[in-house]
């Protein structure tokens, strides 16, 4: 296929436009919304979007699992007006964690250089906290149908709680209470794992974007071998 990049600056974006722009394989990055069918890391690989419709996700062993471990926890999802200082300091101390290249802060991940005065997307926040203790956060994005993960992060010292996939739990749970329909986690990464997580739900309701065809097909392991042809 012939490798793109498209990028949208809208001034406003309605919600059932991000249901539309997300059914299309696109994705928001800062104040923007963007497609793309390959991503630079050490090398250039192609990227296939995901999707989950919402009710067929079933319930998997390493989800009560998750949800068990980290039951004990209080958890809020609230709408966003202003980044939490907590939020703040627990991403720095994430940032500072990991191996792979991510925003330097929440702020430029949802808005870039524009600042959090001006947000065209609707975002939803989730705080996890151990007593007042805050070891995890996440963002994601919510239009008429349908949602999709933007952000997630967690206290290193609580990595064997799996805090990130208890995000997408959490966020699904979320969904299915609201009457959402789909639920979009980003990209997977042929010939590289780092993104394979978002698989955790179940590869049999996952779903891949066919930019040759516009469609929604149902996963298939073949679809991360790497191609020499890209």
């Amino acid at each position: 296929m012939i490798p793109y990049f498209n990028r949208l600056r809208p001034a406003e974006i309605a919600d059932s436009d991000l249901d539309v722009l997300l059914a299309l394989g696109w994705y928001r990055m800062e104040q923007t919304i963007f497609t793309s069918s390959h991503v630079g890391l050490d090398e250039i690989y192609r990227v296939h979007w995901l999707r989950y419709a919402v009710n067929e996700i079933q319930q998997h062993h390493s989800h009560r699992r998750i949800s068990n471990k980290n039951k004990p926890f209080f958890v809020s999802i609230e709408d966003v007006s202003s980044i939490h200082y907590s939020h703040q300091q627990l991403y720095s101390r994430y940032r500072a964690s990991i191996d792979f290249d991510g925003a330097s802060t929440i702020e430029e991940c949802l808005f870039g250089e524009e600042g959090p005065s001006r947000n065209i997307f609707k975002t939803k926040c989730i705080s996890v906290f151990d007593n007042e203790q805050l070891v995890a956060g996440g963002y994601f994005d919510v239009g008429e149908k349908a949602a999709a993960s933007i952000l997630h992060f967690f206290d290193p010292l609580y990595k064997k709680n799996s805090l990130g996939k208890y995000l997408i739990l959490l966020t699904i749970y979320y969904l299915k209470s609201n009457g959402f329909e789909y639920y979009y986690p980003g990209y997977v990464v042929e010939g590289n794992s780092k993104m394979d997580y978002k698989l955790f739900l179940g590869k049999e309701q996952a779903q891949y974007f066919d930019p040759e065809t516009s469609s929604w097909k149902y996963f298939e392991d073949t679809i991360l071998i790497r191609q020499t042809n890209g």
